[in-house]
């Protein structure tokens, strides 16, 4: 193994690029539903884990727009920044589009903004909710079409060309997951309203089992119905959430690995 894992705390991929996460969503308490583990995992390895969510929270009065340390957030974003702490996660930004009146708005505005964050934080591997969003809710598939949308636009020079005046150049992200969960495990569960995805559709299945603990801690820095189901099977029926799923959608990479245990597999 190269020293890309080495004990200085970065990953570096193949042609020595910092490996770099964008993680999308629509709402702040996302997270909490799939790739919790996931962005606590990366984070802990030194990868560079950004997390966008283009809904403010609701308890936000004044939210930033820009990429900021946590440390410059305001107070007020109290349950993001507990889960973001929670995780590891380095960078976090809001776009501060209203939760549902997102499909009133031209999607062009909300790639415009996508587009910008990939460009400026040069991921490698995007992920975000599939098509369908996790409860078939409206922003989740709003931010989904634009998400996938935006790493197809980010490296071409036609698009949003605007961002150069900014000193902001063109990138080609190499990787778009879309966080799913298996048919199998939502029937287990028995939580409604949730979207599930066949089992064979599922390409990548992480090891989250060293998180267990930052998970647990993510789910109660949000209040959410459903969230607040899981919490009750985890802590009421011992249910181990050690495995989160992902669906390749999209990659640049001249070999496609039929079944993965990272999200980085031909990068490192």
């Amino acid at each position: 193994m190269s020293k890309s894992r080495s004990a200085l705390g970065t990953e570096h991929s193949l042609s020595g690029e910092k490996l770099s996460l964008l993680a999308i969503f629509a709402h702040p308490e996302d997270e909490g539903f799939g790739p919790a583990g996931t962005l606590a995992k990366y984070a802990s390895e030194g990868v560079q884990v950004s997390l966008v969510t283009a809904n403010r929270p609701t308890t936000q009065n004044n939210i930033t727009r820009e990429v900021l340390p946590l440390r410059a957030t305001h107070d007020a974003t109290r349950d993001r920044l507990c889960s973001c702490r929670t995780s590891g996660i380095r960078r976090v930004c809001f776009l501060d589009l209203p939760a549902g009146e997102m499909e009133n708005m031209d999607p062009i505005l909300i790639e415009d903004q996508l587009v910008r964050l990939i460009r400026e934080i040069q991921p490698q591997v995007i992920v975000t909710f599939g098509p369908d969003g996790l409860s078939g809710d409206v922003d989740h598939k709003i931010i989904s079409r634009a998400a996938t949308a935006a790493f197809h636009n980010a490296g071409d020079p036609t698009k949003f060309a605007h961002h150069f005046q900014e000193n902001l150049g063109t990138h080609t992200p190499q990787k778009l997951y879309f966080c799913v969960l298996p048919s199998s495990l939502v029937s287990q569960w028995g939580v409604d309203g949730i979207m599930a995805v066949p089992d064979e559709n599922v390409t990548t299945r992480l090891d989250v089992s060293s998180f267990n603990e930052s998970m647990s801690q993510i789910m109660f820095c949000h209040r959410h119905k459903q969230l607040d189901y899981v919490r009750w099977l985890i802590g009421e029926r011992q249910l181990q959430w050690d495995t989160e799923y992902y669906a390749l959608a999209e990659t640049n990479l001249s070999r496609r690995h039929r079944r993965e245990n990272d999200l980085f597999a031909g990068l490192r």
